[in-house]
């Protein structure tokens, strides 16, 4: 009976365990380690708008690449994004634009942000969620996570981090 319940507990973490290779792919080149985290949802304070937001790095540079999409009524343009965590705020000011396309009522805007990749990491890796602040010609539009669906998703932005790390060092 104790192999049969130690067999259920394994069973039920399984099924509830996230797997932190379902979140990233990585590949070798010949310029280094290539890191994609797939899209990760970020909602607005009143949860009636998304921030979709995916992030690339090469082990052998210093920045990170973070894409990002947002939907609006009207055509905007993104002019920087700040990346907002444990006090400190980063600014990108080199946003570019990668698309606009009208999906049903609202317009997809896709751009794209270098960071600095300290910062991406720090920020991905706190313990409170980070806030993505988009400033665009009409409005500032801020994004976040709820403090539950943060402290799961923390814990393998963690490992993915610490994996690049490694990558870093050989």
């Amino acid at each position: 009976q104790i192999l049969i319940g130690i067999f259920c507990i394994l069973s039920v973490t399984s099924v509830f365990a996230q797997k932190t290779e379902d979140m990233y792919v990585m590949r070798h080149s010949s310029e280094g380690d290539l890191y994609f985290i797939r899209p990760i949802q970020f909602s607005s304070a009143d949860s009636k708008a998304e921030l979709s937001y995916d992030i690339t790095h090469l082990s052998t540079k210093d920045t990170a690449s973070v894409k990002m999409t947002i939907y609006e009524t009207t055509l905007v343009r993104v002019d920087s994004v700040a990346l907002v965590s444990n006090g400190k705020r980063f600014l990108c000011d080199d946003v570019a634009s990668i698309y606009k396309e009208k999906d049903k009522k609202l317009w997809a805007h896709r751009f794209d942000c270098p960071f600095p990749y300290q910062a991406v990491k720090s920020a991905m890796t706190a313990d409170q969620a980070p806030t993505v602040t988009v400033y665009t010609n009409k409005s500032t539009l801020s994004y976040t996570m709820t403090a539950n669906k943060w402290a799961k998703l923390r814990l393998r932005f963690s490992d993915i981090f610490m994996l690049i790390d490694e990558s870093k060092r050989n």
